[in-house]
């Protein structure tokens, strides 16, 4: 049976719910609008404030006049308060960053790295040099799938089930680590393109394709944490086996690696993301070669992408990283392909292909999200309060 909730609980949800009503908004709340989407009274709001406050969890700040009447306050992240931080980590090149109630980040630190384990000392040291008291949680976004929570695969790099137990030690803060692309379409749907949708599909394109199917706002995750290597599934026909151990992916065809692999260059180990730039940069400028290049990869998109869309339903499909170009320059070409690949009764109505607008900033705020729905939790709340 449910356990009865006390008046003490009752207190701590809604102190809870007021946070995260502040966290999940895209600008201030006052007080007043924070207790109608609460629907609790303004006395109670006021109390909740002011203790959250207390515990320099939440702060209210003046707002800017605004003509007669009452002066009022916003309710913002506190000077004091506790901070998040977001890595966003790819096959050559890490990103470190703090992240304040709010979900407002600033970036730290990043390089390149050696595309070895190794890579891992380099970021806790980056960590390490940026961390205060007010450090609670750390996101990590990662390419490549995580099994179990704890065996991360990347077979681009030859990272072959590496443990991340022993990557991210004892000497870690607490370490949550999820995939970049999973963590991308969370992005839309919590601060981007996808926000209100109840079924959608997010992908990042960088090397090459990853992707997660959105059920009202939640990154669907499988039974071993794995779900959405849509990009490792044989949409489009190709006769290449993947590093993966698969022939025929759909990332063969959709991403950086495809890209350069057309140009005579050796995709994977994280090289040749200049290359790619540069033979999209040459396909805008008309250059024939390229534009051959860069249609192929945006028919593959759009093919893979109705394959998906007859499957799954989604409302509308979102797009970051490379998908952006693809968007941008060969919008026509992707949803043609995709309605080519559509059962003919779905064709008058198919999914919206969006570019994402958290742009190439997803991962690293996914990243930022898992961590802050770490520390918005009762238990968190509670132990914070009773601190203070």
């Amino acid at each position: 049976m449910p356990q009865t909730m006390t008046s003490a609980d009752l207190r701590t949800h809604n102190q809870v719910r007021l946070l995260r009503a502040v966290h999940d908004t895209a600008a201030p709340l006052t007080r007043a609008e924070a207790a109608r989407v609460l629907g609790i009274g303004r006395n109670t709001a006021a109390a909740l404030v002011g203790e959250l406050e207390q515990a320099r969890l939440l702060h209210e700040v003046p707002a800017e006049a605004g003509g007669r009447g009452r002066p009022t306050t916003l309710l913002v992240p506190h000077p004091r308060g506790l901070l998040a931080f977001a890595v966003d980590f790819r096959e050559d090149t890490w990103t470190l960053a703090s992240v304040e109630l709010g979900g407002a980040i600033t970036e730290l630190e990043g390089g390149e790295h050696d595309r070895t384990p190794r890579a891992f000392t380099q970021i806790r040291a980056a960590i390490e040099r940026h961390a205060t008291d007010r450090l609670a949680v750390v996101g990590f976004a990662t390419s490549g799938p995580i099994r179990d929570g704890r065996r991360l695969h990347i077979s681009h790099l030859g990272w072959d089930e590496v443990d991340l137990d022993v990557l991210i030690g004892a000497d870690w803060p607490e370490t949550l680590v999820d995939n970049d692309a999973r963590l991308a379409g969370l992005a839309e749907a919590r601060r981007g393109a996808l926000r209100g949708m109840g079924t959608a599909m997010h992908f990042h394109i960088d090397f090459d394709i990853g992707g997660t199917l959105l059920l009202r706002g939640d990154a669907q995750r499988g039974a071993h944490n794995i779900a959405g290597e849509f990009g490792h599934m044989p949409l489009t026909g190709s006769a290449l086996e993947c590093m993966c151990g698969v022939r025929g992916c759909w990332s063969l065809d959709v991403g950086a690696n495809a890209l350069v692999r057309r140009f005579g260059a050796r995709p994977g180990y994280g090289e040749g993301r200049d290359l790619a730039r540069e033979i999209l940069r040459r396909a805008e400028d008309g250059d024939p070669e390229a534009a051959a290049a860069l249609d192929a990869n945006a028919a593959a998109l759009g093919r893979g992408l109705g394959a998906l869309a007859n499957a799954l339903d989604p409302e509308a499909i979102s797009l970051s990283g490379l998908g952006l170009d693809l968007i941008r320059l060969r919008r026509g070409l992707v949803e043609a392909a995709c309605a080519e690949s559509l059962m003919a009764f779905r064709r008058d109505d198919p999914p919206q292909i969006l570019p994402g607008t958290v742009g190439d900033a997803g991962p690293l705020t996914g990243a930022a999200e898992i961590a802050w729905d770490a520390l918005l939790t009762a238990d968190r709340v509670r132990a914070r309060l009773q601190s203070a």
